[in-house]
């Protein structure tokens, strides 16, 4: 080969490695292992982030359509808000599926949809738009606990009105909403503070709004003068009960909220919950039960306080079956 032949580099001799740069042999793969292990590090750094952003944004979508569930729960927007979640999995099953025919029709409805979910559900939406607003809402969805002293100035000046109406002899319906949304618009609309005069002129007779009922969130009268669609149909309600009290105890059974009546025949007052109630309620019996049942109060000992547990009540329709089957049998 001419007289030449190539002689091995030197183990000290510099080497190109990656980056452009010239090392030792040793230095050269120490360099050039780091920099591979450097760009799996970047690479899995970004794919976490990438994820990272994914799992945050599924996260704030699921809790604000359960936000919007729990908002509109107890209301007719509640059935239109699930059924929208159907509609657009129904969207995206029939697209994944491939079924053309039915992902059309449906693709198609939804540039009509909304204009007119807008156009029947206007109040609704309103009103979600102005809870949203509120500081509570964004207090109760971060878990941070509202300030107790208005919910507690509502409760007296509430016991110090019901006392008054007892004692006068006025009748009255007050419900108050803890969880369940149950104002639907179909009352006249107030959003003021709870107060005793105020309660007491809405129910005084004459007044254009003492019929129907009064609906307290938080420390606000929201509506005034609201019928409830439904009475409660429970054979053990006493006869002497009319359809004020059956009123205010129906919408108890179907919501968590709390039914204060006042009888106008006998000064009465008396609070239901959970379709249970108590009769002859005096202030301060009222006033310890709206502090636990609005401070979140386990249920067994609230209806264990207001002397109404269910297992006195499925005992009472028991005892009724029973004198009922013996009246039957004897004649």
């Amino acid at each position: 080969m001419n007289g030449f032949s190539r002689q091995p580099a030197p183990e000290n001799a510099l080497q190109p490695c990656a980056g452009g740069r010239f090392l030792r042999r040793e230095s050269c793969i120490i360099y050039t292992r780091g920099t591979e292990l450097s760009d799996w590090l970047r690479i899995a750094e970004h794919i976490a982030a990438r994820w990272a952003i994914l799992a945050i944004d599924a996260l704030l979508v699921a809790f604000l359509i359960y936000r919007l569930l729990l908002l509109a729960k107890g209301t007719r927007a509640y059935q239109v808000l699930v059924g929208l979640l159907v509609f657009v999995l129904a969207l995206y099953l029939s697209d994944a599926l491939g079924l053309e025919t039915i992902h059309w029709l449906l693709d198609r409805m939804t540039t009509l949809g909304p204009v007119a979910l807008v156009i029947l559900f206007f109040p609704e939406l309103r009103r979600v738009l102005e809870t949203i607003g509120r500081v509570e809402f964004w207090r109760s969805s971060l878990g941070v606990g509202a300030d107790a002293a208005p919910i507690q100035q509502a409760i007296n000046e509430v016991v110090s009105a019901v006392q008054q109406m007892a004692r006068d002899r006025i009748g009255a319906l007050i419900v108050w909403e803890r969880k369940d949304r149950i104002a639907e618009g179909n009352g006249v609309e107030l959003q003021a503070e709870a107060t005793s005069p105020l309660l007491r002129t809405i129910f005084y007779p004459g007044s254009p709004l003492h019929d129907g009922a009064v609906i307290l969130r938080g420390a606000e009268i929201v509506e005034a003068a609201v019928y409830f669609p439904e009475i409660s149909q429970n054979p053990d309600i006493p006869s002497t009960m009319h359809t004020r009290h059956r009123a205010g105890i129906g919408v108890t059974e179907t919501s968590d909220c709390i039914a204060i009546i006042v009888s106008e025949e006998t000064g009465q007052i008396t609070v239901a919950v959970d379709g249970a109630w108590t009769q002859n309620v005096d202030a301060d019996h009222l006033r310890r039960l709206l502090s636990d049942l609005l401070t979140g109060e386990s249920r067994p000992r609230i209806l264990e306080r207001m002397g109404a547990t269910l297992s006195s009540v499925r005992r009472t329709r028991t005892e009724r079956r029973t004198e009922e089957r013996t009246e039957e049998r004897t004649a």
